[in-house]
């Protein structure tokens, strides 16, 4: 998706996920007093400004051309060495880590899907994983994150699509909420709309190494554009139901909802 944001006669562009160079053009405002509270002409800027008339232009002011470059990047991937040094110091507080880290077999774990399904299963990752595995770039950042804050990483996360597991589980017409269930007992309900949609995967390699190099554990559910204290970690069971009243979306009544984060990298260079 492209955003295009224009501020005067400079237009930023946007890509996610494409490293983009755009050239900006800047010419000075120039200010117009208010007649009626200024009632005279006044200087600014270099620029007569006359009251009950037009901006009247000056000899002394130029159109200033500068050129330069603004690019960045949202492909960059975090070295494991560095997620394990930032996400497992925290692992209560950030990415919804259950108690323990240490990854038994990830492959080997066993995964149920139950509730309003067709077709309840149990399964290892690693028999899910030879049918079903994708890879995704995608982010894991604390919804509080300040801009240039650490406790963010992008990084190329192998797993099972929790679409992929409703879809063999037949989940029944109907059903608007999937509750995951951690190893240590943890459950985190979420709408299964909002799971779909955030194109959620159910993660066993982080950069093409098992989660204990990285930020710990032997599965964990990462979503997109969601904050990452709703990725619950260990889990043994997707239960499907159907509530009366769909589960609310995560964040929505967070004090710091999850939003982009960015750093300045280099200046304009003239």
């Amino acid at each position: 998706m492209k955003k295009t944001t224009q501020y005067g006669r400079t237009t930023l562009s946007a890509v996610a996920g494409i490293t983009m160079v755009v050239s900006m053009v800047a010419t000075p405002a120039v200010a117009m007093a208010d007649d009626a509270a200024q009632g005279a002409a006044e200087p600014v800027g270099g620029t007569e400004v006359q009251a009950n008339s037009a901006t009247v232009g000056s000899a002394q002011v130029t159109e200033a051309e500068v050129a330069g470059e603004f690019a960045f990047d949202q492909t960059t991937i975090t070295p494991n060495a560095v997620i394990k040094t930032f996400f497992q110091k925290a692992t209560q507080a950030i990415c919804g880590a259950s108690t323990s880290i240490a990854a038994d077999n990830p492959l080997g774990w066993r995964l149920s899907v139950s509730g309003d399904v067709q077709n309840a299963f149990t399964a290892t990752v690693g028999d899910l994983a030879n049918e079903e595995s994708v890879n995704k770039v995608m982010t894991c950042t604390c919804g509080g994150n300040p801009a240039g804050g650490r406790a963010i990483i992008t990084a190329d996360v192998k797993g099972i699509p929790i679409e992929a597991l409703l879809s063999r589980a037949g989940a029944e017409p109907g059903a608007n909420a999937l509750t995951f269930v951690s190893a240590d007992g943890t459950e985190m309900t979420l709408p299964l709309a909002y799971v779909i949609g955030r194109h959620a995967v159910l993660s066993y390699e982080i950069n093409d190494e098992d989660l204990s190099a990285s930020v710990g554990g032997n599965n964990q559910l990462w979503m997109m554009k969601t904050p990452a204290n709703y990725f619950v970690r260990d889990v043994v069971e997707v239960v499907v139901s159907t509530e009366e009243v769909a589960p609310e979306a995560p964040g929505v009544n967070d004090e710091h909802p999850n939003s982009p984060n960015a750093g300045v990298l280099a200046g304009i260079q003239e």
